[in-house]
């Protein structure tokens, strides 16, 4: 039951807002990966501890923060909720700027992951609540394609600004914009009314909510499908810049450029074409949810494998531009799947489990071992060359270059495997998907 109250202005300002919060969100997360290289060279890190820094930082704070929050924004107001924890995770922007070495990053990384800890469930039980299920999967996927504007303006204006000031200066900038934004939010908008039934969200308990949640078989496949999505994508995201600065000869700016077309521009397309193409063919066809993005992950993972290991550079960037069209087919999916399987008193706390699972397995494990591979792949490379490892972190001959380029090129390729895996069991869990759906009753 959604809150007819709202006009189509307040609708639209609502999604407007969201959207906007969302864009800095994904902004001050990817703005991480933008600037690592300048980062490694200044505190002296490797690729490993780069993953790190890029993946489980983040998911740290987020596992014990998710839940909780979910929680509080199926009881309490959700507003006031997403509007603090914007506030939380701009002001710990500003203190990434302010770290000296790799435990001081770690920490205020951990610090950013607030933002998606409290904000995605909030909103989207908030837009479950305005919006009906019609159109439920478009509105996610305007909230969605937020999260690839943002990537573009970081990989786009974060490059260029580090280019010009530094990377601590570009922290600090991106975080203080994001202030008056978190207080905008809250002065603007306004909690809509619950469902009839607000007693029963009281006495759903926590345990209840997870158990019944992951006895829908079609939420547990999809929510494997979207970790291992979400491994390549962080996993390729995080080392995007770095492979075309390392194999390819670009500059921070150039680089940054490209991934912001491919992440950024093109990414903005495909996810808002998802949503309005699902919600008009899911009558006729309800597994479209699922098929959708098994095609366009197992597309995507195919090309990216391939432009990876392409030693031309403009082939490379085609067949990364080609990649990126399947890339976030996956996402709007997977957080509709969490609402639609959801009675309206656990769909906060499902987006939130939803999205734990996601990101644990794609911060936590993708990044990292993408790195350790990356390391491991590189001394093998030197060792083969007769290069002692101790003597390339030191010296940027161009044989150790070609070595360190190589280590990388082979690990991303390897992990772009992982779309492919997810777009499978995608297809699988299109068996469940119409008998797992929620039915909201009738009045």
């Amino acid at each position: 039951m959604t809150d007819l109250s709202y006009n189509r202005a307040m609708l639209a300002w609502t999604l407007a807002m969201l959207f906007v919060m969302n864009m800095m969100n994904s902004m001050d997360r990817v703005l991480f990966s933008i600037l690592q290289e300048m980062i490694k060279t200044d505190l002296r890190l490797n690729d490993f501890q780069l993953g790190l820094l890029g993946g489980p930082a983040f998911a740290l704070l987020y596992t014990f923060a998710a839940f909780p929050i979910a929680r509080l924004a199926d009881r309490h107001n959700r507003v006031n909720i997403i509007s603090i924890v914007f506030f939380a995770w701009s002001l710990m922007t500003i203190v990434c700027g302010l770290a000296s070495s790799f435990l001081h990053m770690l920490l205020a990384r951990a610090g950013v992951s607030v933002g998606e800890a409290g904000s995605t469930p909030s909103s989207h039980s908030l837009m479950s609540d305005i919006f009906p299920p019609a159109w439920r999967m478009t509105a996610i996927s305007v909230f969605a394609a937020a999260a690839s504007v943002g990537a573009l303006l970081a990989a786009t204006g974060g490059a260029a600004f580090a280019q010009y000031f530094g990377w601590r200066e570009t922290f600090y900038f991106c975080g203080a914009i994001g202030i008056p934004l978190a207080i905008l939010l809250r002065t603007t908008l306004r909690e809509p009314q619950r469902e009839k039934g607000m007693q029963d969200r009281e006495r759903v308990g926590f345990i209840a909510t997870i158990h019944a949640t992951l006895s829908k078989k079609s939420f547990v496949m999809v929510a494997i499908a979207g970790a291992l999505a979400s491994f390549a994508v962080n996993a390729i995201n995080q080392y995007f810049v770095s492979f075309l600065i390392r194999s390819h000869h670009m500059s921070l700016t150039n680089a940054g450029a490209i991934m912001g077309i491919a992440v950024g521009c093109i990414g903005i397309f495909s996810t808002l074409l998802v949503g309005p193409l699902v919600d008009r063919s899911r009558r006729r066809f309800p597994g479209m949810r699922t098929w959708l993005p098994a095609a366009g992950l197992i597309w995507c993972g195919t090309l990216y494998a391939t432009a990876f290991m392409t030693e031309d550079t403009h082939i490379a960037i085609t067949l990364l531009f080609l990649a990126a069209c399947g890339q976030t087919f996956w996402v709007p999916a997977i957080y509709t799947v969490a609402q639609d399987v959801s009675p309206p008193a656990m769909r906060s706390t499902a987006a939130a489990l939803m999205i734990a699972i996601v990101s644990i397995v794609g911060y936590g494990f993708g990044p990292p071992l993408v790195g350790l591979a990356s390391d491991t792949l590189s001394h093998m490379a030197m060792q083969q060359s007769q290069l002692d490892p101790l003597f390339c972190e030191v010296s940027a001959t161009e044989a150790c270059a070609a070595a360190i380029s190589n280590g990388l090129r082979l690990s991303l390729s390897v992990g772009a495997f992982a779309f492919i895996l997810g777009g499978l069991v995608f297809l699988l869990s299109g068996r469940t998907i119409d008998r797992d759906t929620y039915r909201e009753p009738q009045e």
